[in-house]
């Protein structure tokens, strides 16, 4: 149950079965908004903010993979994520992921049977 970010694939082995989202929100604190954007005027780094988007990112990754068959895989898995509600006061990060599900195509041809000898011999008269 692997999820990569590149779109090319084996296209002998692997075919298309579905597109799969996932989405979530979590709300800024405060501080957090207060300490990123005083990171931001001084030309810092935000440790808070950078955590808050990797908690996010993870949540998507684990709803993502909670849609995958056993055998299953995401190419193309896309990452985007947006602040908002600052002017009123609550801050709000949230993210969304998408991918492509592929998975093994069948094997061509149907089963295959192993031909048994006859139990029965011939007798030659």
């Amino acid at each position: 149950m692997s999820i990569a970010t590149t779109d090319y694939y084996d296209t002998e082995k692997y075919e298309v079965k579905s597109f799969v989202t996932a989405t979530h929100t979590e709300a800024l604190s405060l501080f957090r908004g207060f300490a990123a954007e005083l990171g931001g005027l001084i030309g810092g780094k935000s440790d808070l903010m950078n955590k808050k988007v990797n908690d996010v990112m993870n949540t998507l990754i684990e709803k993502l993979r909670a849609q995958l068959g056993v055998k299953e895989r995401i190419v193309g898995a896309r990452f985007e994520f947006t602040e908002f509600g600052r002017s009123e006061g609550n801050t709000f990060l949230s993210g969304i992921a998408t991918g492509t599900v592929i998975g093994e195509k069948p094997v061509s041809g149907g089963s295959r049977r192993l031909r048994r000898k006859s139990m029965t011999r011939k007798h030659k008269k």
